[in-house]
């Protein structure tokens, strides 16, 4: 705990958790002084136990999550530092906009006007200039992170606003944090460095005004946020065409060559005996796949790959290897990086390891070794060496002062080890002598993003910004002076030298992604002590004076705060909004509008929800309380409901009208355990799952006495059964749905502790996936089937046919639901400030019902279905899937023939 900040940390994160609450109170003033505004007090939590490196903010409950291991590719300064920064100034400009609102009601509403008011391109684009001003790095300074947007508009790619900020499925465009980055360091270079608190000082007094930051920004500056962006990008593209006309630009060879399709990419290119090349391929149309490419371009598949925290293979002695990410089956946040092996010769795969933190696989050139970087919890970094045979580790070697090590790589003797070194001080290569078990710094420390340094005969080749752009530089071992060798137009990655030919290949970025180039030496005719002076066009320069110098952790004088064991029982409660629902947004069907008050504690374990909603179908009021905790293997849920019901009863076989109408209320107490379980193997994903469930339901206020003694005024704990599994393979950027899969859920209901009541209900749930015809379509057949006996007679528990509203009532056995889906077009359309739609789908579908032995197999309903993806009002998120059914009830008896039906989703 400092005076400023609360930091919940696991117990061997101390000694990180201290020089990270030092630093924040180092830059709390810092980090708001553009905007005018010190960030109050805010809980940080730190989460160590997973492999993947991010974080973020939120309110509803405040606090921010810092991810702290380390990527294997990120600039050249402390990775919690630069985290630190960039997280803090979301907290500033959450508490800038709406400070005001706060818990226990208003921070829900408070997180809704802040993500409503601000694009998304400005609150990350904002805090990307301060991680770069505040400290000696930033992703702001680096050429790589700039370069796709750069690329674009040197090629004439000169994409709308809408385009660029939202995303395109058939083009490669400029992130939103770097079109944010750009833009909001152009409003500060332009209009000092007030006009941020000017900017959101007015926002903040007008909240709900429509179009608040336009309208705004129009203000301050005389351009929308339109007019805006068009006059940062023409100002970009002029001057970053001087600075190709200084740099002279050399063009080389690229390969494969295809006609222009989607965006795809060829990384890591390393060099075959037989003169092939080895990569990995990446594109929209296909999942990541190591793949072999001879001299025509044409590529033989060597097997798919699973989710990477960084792209990464290794070649060597016939063997492949490379790292790969898993969870936890229960606990998502709880990752691991493990290694695979896969042998050529053989064609079999292997998992080395399990349940490691191990980064950056290489192969010694025998293929009888594997050095991996290890990360451990507390952060400590380690180079390993590991057994190909088993995956036995033979040694692990610490790095003097704990130096993050970078993407590794044997030399050709095996007896050698180069890494990409970073500290605070910045990044050098390092090298590791695998006989005397000792490290070496082979350069100074650099202001420089090297990566993927390796070995060239008597030199080291590696990628590097000296003059601006993302070149291929060589290192001499024997005088240690830095030769530039390649000259490219837009950045030059992953070099690798075939000694069989002495040819030097690396990735060349082009606008539709990584292409494979080659130089026939590691000869280069630009040394580093004559070279042409950095040439990057560093936009945040002009802003560096607005702000109070960076300054280094001292770690010998800081100060140590007090730390204690976290009490979970005594936070266990945090309430912190009123909303309209309860907390489920990811679907509209699923949405009860209401009040409701929330509570949720910091560690995400335990949620409170208190509530009440008005029925208007039944004209009824219904209270609600419920409460989960989720930090156990099962998640436990609890919970409660007074509500208003109405049904129709028989008055007697005499009676005209038959039926009459009954009301009554009822108190429900539900207590639902469930055990969510997904694992990762290659592109492989598989979930499974249990649950078991109970009620106790007392019913009062009957509104027709007579019925009183037909009237069951209990239900005492009904039994609710359900199992579920499920696989698919990982999806492409551009397919529909996954190309295989296969689901299949079974319930059962059933009431074993009533006297006079008995029933049941049973359903089974499948769904299977196959490849369409063509890439990117897909095929759905889902079959489902229920029983139903006593109080579960006319209640279904499966799909129905489409339109099944419109049909002449019957009882549903079973249904089988077929769908067709394709791509129709990528339109990348802009509707003015309305909506942006990126892509057109299609549809066929076909829906039987009760299929049995003995009966016509013909659809009930089938028709065709048109959709479009789409984002409304320039907001970045939600994604909402909009579209229309055309329906043909295939019977006779239908209210209607022909009809339309139409639907809405989102996603986040």
């Amino acid at each position: 705990m400092t005076p400023d900040f609360q930091l919940i940390f696991p117990s061997a994160f101390e000694n990180e958790a201290q020089q990270l609450a030092h630093r924040l109170q180092q830059i709390r003033h810092q980090v708001g002084q553009t905007m005018g505004k010190t960030p109050r007090k805010i809980s940080i939590i730190l989460q160590n136990q997973t492999v993947g490196s991010n974080g973020f903010v939120q309110l509803a409950p405040r606090r921010s999550e810092l991810l702290t291991t380390p990527p294997q590719q990120n600039d050249f300064q402390d990775w919690l530092n630069q985290l630190a920064i960039h997280e803090l100034r979301h907290v500033v400009q959450l508490d800038k906009l709406t400070g005001y609102l706060r818990a226990p009601f208003f921070e829900q509403l408070a997180f809704a006007i802040y993500g409503i008011t601000l694009p998304a391109w400005f609150f990350e684009g904002d805090a990307v200039v301060t991680e770069t001003v505040l400290s000696p790095s930033g992703r702001g300074r680096l050429p790589s992170w700039e370069m796709p947007l750069r690329t674009n508009l040197l090629s004439g790619s000169t994409f709308g606003y809408q385009k660029n900020y939202l995303g395109s499925l058939k083009d490669i465009t400029a992130g939103y944090y770097e079109l944010g980055y750009f833009m909001v360091a152009k409003l500060q270079r332009d209009h000092g460095a007030g006009v941020l608190d000017s900017l959101m000082t007015r926002m903040a007094r007008n909240p709900v005004r429509p179009y608040n930051f336009s309208r705004t920004l129009r203000k301050l500056t005389g351009y929308n946020t339109r007019q805006w962006y068009q006059k940062t990008m023409d100002e970009l593209a002029a001057e970053w065409r001087k600075q190709e006309v200084v740099r002279q630009p050399v063009s080389y060879p690229v390969f494969p060559t295809h006609e222009p399709r989607k965006p795809e990419s060829w990384l890591l290119p390393q060099a075959l005996p037989d003169g092939r090349i080895i990569a990995l391929n990446q594109g929209r149309q296909r999942v990541p796949t190591i793949v072999v490419l001879d001299k025509t371009g044409a590529q033989q598949t060597i097997t798919g790959t699973g989710r990477q925290t960084e792209p990464n293979f290794s070649y060597a002695a016939g063997k492949i290897t490379w790292d790969e990410l898993r969870r936890h089956g229960r606990y998502g946040k709880r990752t691991y990086n493990i290694i695979n092996l896969y042998d050529l010769k053989t064609r079999k795969y292997r998992q080395l390891t399990h349940k490691s933190r191990l980064f950056s696989p290489t192969l010694r050139p025998d293929g009888s070794q594997i050095a991996a970087v290890t990360i451990g919890w507390d952060n400590a970094v380690e180079l390993v060496l590991l057994r190909t045979e088993d995956g036995k580790i033979l040694g692990k070697y610490p790095p003097p002062g704990n130096m993050m090590l970078q993407t590794p790589a044997f030399d050709a003797t095996g007896t050698k080890i180069v890494a990409v070194g970073v500290t605070r001080e910045g990044a050098a290569l390092i090298e590791f002598d695998c006989t005397t078990r000792t490290f070496s710094r082979l350069t100074g420390w650099q202001s420089q993003q090297i990566t993927r340094p390796s070995y060239a005969g008597d030199a080291i080749v590696f990628k590097a910004h000296y003059d601006g752009i993302d070149n291929i530089y060589a290192l001499n071992r024997t005088d240690g002076s830095i030769t530039q060798l390649t000259n490219v137009t837009f950045g030059a990655f992953n070099p690798s030298f075939d000694t069989a030919t002495g040819r030097l290949w690396f990735n060349n970025y082009q606008s539709d992604g990584y292409r494979i180039s080659w130089l026939s030496g590691i000869t280069g005719d630009y040394p580093l002590a004559a070279k042409k002076p950095d040439s990057h066009i560093s936009y945040f320069k002009p802003l560096i004076s607005h702000e109070v110098g960076f300054t280094p952790v001292d770690t010998i004088k800081q100060q140590i705060f007090a730390s204690s064991e976290y009490n979970e029982a005594k936070n266990l409660v945090n309430f912190h909004s009123l909303s309209v629902d309860a907390g489920n947004f990811e679907d509209f069907s699923a949405i009860q509008p209401g009040i409701y008050w929330l509570s949720d504690n910091l560690l995400n374990t335990a949620q409170l929800r208190l509530g009440y909603r008005y029925d208007g179908d039944i004209r009824s009021s219904e209270y609600l309380a419920s409460a989960t905790y989720q930090r156990y293997f099962p998640k436990l849920t609890l919970e409660y409901h007074n509500r208003g019901q109405v049904a129709a009863a028989r008055i007697s076989e005499d009676s005209e009208t038959g039926l009459t109408g009954l009301r009554w209320r009822e108190h429900v107490t539900t207590f639902r355990v469930d055990v969510p379980l997904v694992f990762y193997r290659l592109n492989h994903t598989y979930t499974m799952g249990a649950a078991v469930a109970t009620s106790y339901t007392s019913r009062y206020g009957l509104s027709e006495p007579a019925f009183q003694d037909r009237f069951i005024n209990r239900i005492r704990f009904p039994l609710h059964y359900r199992v579920y599994a499920g696989h698919s393979v990982r999806q492409r950027a551009l397919d529909i749905a996954p190309r295989w899969g296969q689901h299949l859920s079974l319930a059962y209901h059933h009431v074993p502790f009533e006297d006079g009541i008995t029933g049941m209900r049973f359903s089974l749930r499948t769904s299977f996936y196959f490849p369409g015809l063509l890439p990117n379509h897909s095929l759905l057949a889902r079959f489902s089937y229920q029983q139903r006996s006593g109080p579960y007679q006319v209640a279904n528990d499966i799909p129905l046919v489409s339109g099944f509203d419109q049909l002449r009532p019957m009882p549903v056995d079973n249904t089988l639901l077929l769908s067709y889906r394709f791509p129709l077009a990528y339109p990348d359309w802009s509707i003015g400030p309305l909506a942006y739609i990126r892509r057109f789908r299609g549809g066929l579908f076909a829906d039987f019902q009760n299929v049995r032995t003995g009966h016509p197999f013909r659809p009930r309903t089938f028709g065709i279905e048109f959709r479009s993806d789409m984002n409304f009002l320039r907001f970045y998120l939600p994604n909402f899937d909009v579209g229309v059914k055309l329906i043909y009830a295939n019977e006779a008896g239908a209210r209607r023939r022909v009809f339309a039906t139409y639907g809405i989703g989102y996603s986040y």
